[in-house]
């Protein structure tokens, strides 16, 4: 069974502090979204919950792409074997029939899925991510940080290169206890 689970990145822009005596300058800071999406008390479970029921909802559709996918390989290691044995000239052509329509069928299967999966993450997890982008933009006001990013594995070594803070876990505390 295949795992659907897409998260879109968020950048979120906190508002620049006032510079002077107030505190330290503001600075940029980055929350990891692997970490942010990990269990409970690291993570935060509403995300989880709606990657949870996105997945639940497209589920059957993703096992109806796995099925057509084994089934056109069948159908074109059938079609090898045919073409390999004279005798079975005549299967030749009904094998590249119902390839064809399997094909067609996995294509239609993919498509739908697309729109499918981008209908249901904006009605399921998308309110997820708007309420914990507010969230964060509040958290990166409160903390000083003039840039809070979402960031994603490979965005880490740039953001640190760029002397970006990690404030995951300072969000993920911060988030449990402002639950509102």
């Amino acid at each position: 069974m295949q795992k659907l689970v897409i998260v879109t990145a968020i950048v979120l822009a906190a508002p620049a502090l006032a510079q002077g005596d107030a505190g330290p300058a503001p600075s940029s800071c980055y929350i990891e979204v692997p970490k942010l999406m990990a269990a409970p008390p690291a993570g935060i479970d509403d995300l989880r919950a709606a990657i949870g029921a996105l997945d639940e909802k497209l589920r059957p559709q993703v096992e109806e792409i796995s099925r057509l996918k084994a089934e056109l390989e069948a159908l074109q290691q059938r079609q090898q074997q045919a073409m390999q044995s004279e005798d079975e000239v005549t299967d030749l052509a009904a094998l590249g029939e119902s390839q064809k329509r399997v094909s067609a069928d996995l294509d239609a299967g993919q498509a739908q899925l697309k729109l499918d999966y981008a209908a249901q993450q904006a009605a399921i997890v998308g309110p997820v991510q708007s309420k914990i982008s507010q969230r964060a933009q509040t958290f990166g006001t409160e903390k000083g940080c003039s840039q809070l990013k979402m960031a994603r594995p490979p965005d880490l070594a740039a953001l640190t290169a760029a002397g970006a803070r990690d404030v995951t876990a300072d969000f993920v505390s911060w988030y449990a206890l402002n639950k509102t």
